[in-house]
């Protein structure tokens, strides 16, 4: 890689890992702040569902206490009016006092109560009950005290103190409603101080809350709960994700930008070494040509010697027209595909035509071509000129690559209802880690020396394109001491053939 490369991938891997540090850090913090939350929120459900378990005790209590006042057997309730501040008195007594005892009634007086007859009547005892009940009374039991207003109601009193106990069940679905209005719906177990959990699950425990409602001593109980990060995993568990994908995508776009900076390094250097080849393809010709003419210019020639030196400037003329046509096509072929003039044809003469231009160069590399015609006809709609480019390129390429004076093998046929073309040539094998690249463009199995082999990394790159325009395919095995390439390209069988004279015009 390039500095600048490596500095923009240093920067885009510190920018990754700092956000990455601060989405950790933000959610330790989250983290823990979620930790706080839930023992506040688990103690303060607690305590409230606890007030509102004793708040319904006593409101019990003075339920019974308005049903044991009621009761005309039991409790004597007698009105009269003072006469120095002019509202009602109400006394309270036992009925059945014990013969011994000299208590007297209890006394209370309401100014909002006028006495309208001269023995207090139902309404006026209802009155009473609901007054003294929920005032007098009930502070009495909210603070725990039995008062003995009578001693039947003070005995009444002080022995439902005494058989006072924590409702569980009722304080357990009070502590979950609690709960659920703070977001937290985990298990839990409710149990008095002085017990263990019961559980190696339930590990946080909240704090002591006082049960008791009227003053009892010791009733206190706690709320038992599993592993609280659970509860923090379920109430963070988006944001969590949701970090995770942020940096996610973060990581996949900085992997994505780092790839296409590497791929397009690597076509810049692809393109520096077809320029190098290109340069080195295109010098012999121009510097023989030089000297060709230099010498047509500067000695007496024979005739004979004249017509040679001719004869080399226009082979290399020639040489240079085609090595630039060549270029031209490939450079085309990367452009969105080279323009096609489609025709219905026979692949067959095609194949002999493309093997009548390239004998000539087979000749001179001393590599014998062994060719199996089609058994039959090969209908195809293409263009015949890009075509017959595209096998010639083929020959081409097993001649450069191929063991000298090696064999070349040339078929053609039929299979699936496609036209296959396969060209099989002596040489050393391709290597595994290379023969899914060699269609690439630029691309050349690196040979050591680039120059003992000529050519641009763009023949095969614009066969490809030319048999995919077809609408076939082409593939390359390489195995032992032997290449082959596969060109499979649909058959049109219900169409009329191209005069074979006319193939290539």
């Amino acid at each position: 890689m390039t500095r600048r490369i490596k500095l923009l991938v240093a920067l885009m891997a510190g920018c990754t890992l700092a956000l990455a540090g601060l989405q950790g850090y933000w959610n330790y913090q989250a983290y823990q702040q979620a930790l706080r939350s839930f023992r506040r929120d688990a103690n303060e459900a607690l305590a409230d569902a606890t007030r509102r378990e004793i708040q319904l005790r006593q409101e019990a209590l003075l339920h019974r206490c308005r049903t044991w006042l009621a009761d005309t057997n039991q409790f004597v309730i007698r009105a009269r009016i003072d006469k120095t501040e002019g509202y009602t008195i109400f006394s309270l007594a036992d009925k059945h006092p014990a013969p011994t005892e000299k208590r007297a009634p209890f006394d209370i007086g309401f100014q909002d109560f006028h006495l309208t007859t001269k023995h207090l009547d139902a309404a006026g005892r209802a009155f009473f009950i609901r007054r003294f009940t929920a005032g007098t009374l009930a502070d009495n039991v909210r603070e725990g005290v039995a008062y003995y207003y009578t001693r039947h109601l003070g005995e009444r009193l002080y022995a439902a103190f005494q058989a006072d106990t924590v409702h569980t069940r009722r304080l357990g679905r009070l502590y979950a409603r609690a709960l659920r209005q703070r977001s937290i719906s985990t298990a839990f177990r409710l149990v008095p101080a002085q017990q263990s959990a019961g559980s190696q699950e339930l590990v946080f425990a909240t704090r002591l809350a006082n049960a008791s409602a009227f003053g009892r001593k010791g009733m206190v109980v706690r709320a038992w709960f599993p592993n609280p990060q659970r509860v923090y995993l379920q109430r963070m568990q988006g944001v969590l994700l949701g970090s995770v994908g942020l940096i996610g995508i973060v990581v996949f776009c900085f992997a994505y930008t780092v790839q296409s900076l590497l791929s397009q390094e690597r076509l810049a250097a692809l393109k520096d070494d077809f320029v190098s080849n290109m340069t080195h393809e295109l010098k012999t010709p121009v510097a023989t040509i030089g000297v060709a003419a230099e010498a047509l210019g500067r000695f007496a020639l024979s005739p004979e010697d004249r017509a040679d030196y001719l004869g080399i400037i226009q082979q290399q003329a020639n040489r240079l027209g085609t090595l630039i046509d060549q270029i031209l096509q490939r450079a085309v072929a990367g452009q969105g595909g080279p323009p096609l003039v489609r025709r219905p044809l026979d692949l067959g003469p095609l194949l002999t035509q493309a093997l009548a231009q390239a004998q000539p160069r087979l000749v001179q590399a001393g590599s014998p071509l062994v060719y199996d015609t089609p058994p039959g006809p090969l209908p195809v709609v293409g263009d015949a000129m890009h075509l017959t480019n595209v096998l010639l390129t083929l020959v081409d390429n097993a001649l450069k690559h191929g063991y000298p004076g090696g064999k070349i093998q040339l078929s053609g046929g039929e299979r699936d209802g496609a036209a296959v073309v396969q060209l099989t040539n002596e040489g050393p094998a391709i290597p595994p880690q290379h023969l899914g690249r060699v269609f690439e463009k630029f691309f050349r199995v690196p040979t050591g020396n680039r120059h003992d082999v000529p050519g641009y990394g763009l023949g095969l790159h614009y066969a490809q394109a030319v048999v995919r325009h077809h609408g076939g395919t082409i593939a390359v095995r390489s195995q032992g001491q032997h290449t082959t390439f596969t060109i499979t390209i649909p058959l049109a069988p219900h169409v009329a053939l191209a005069p074979a004279a006319t193939l290539g015009r």
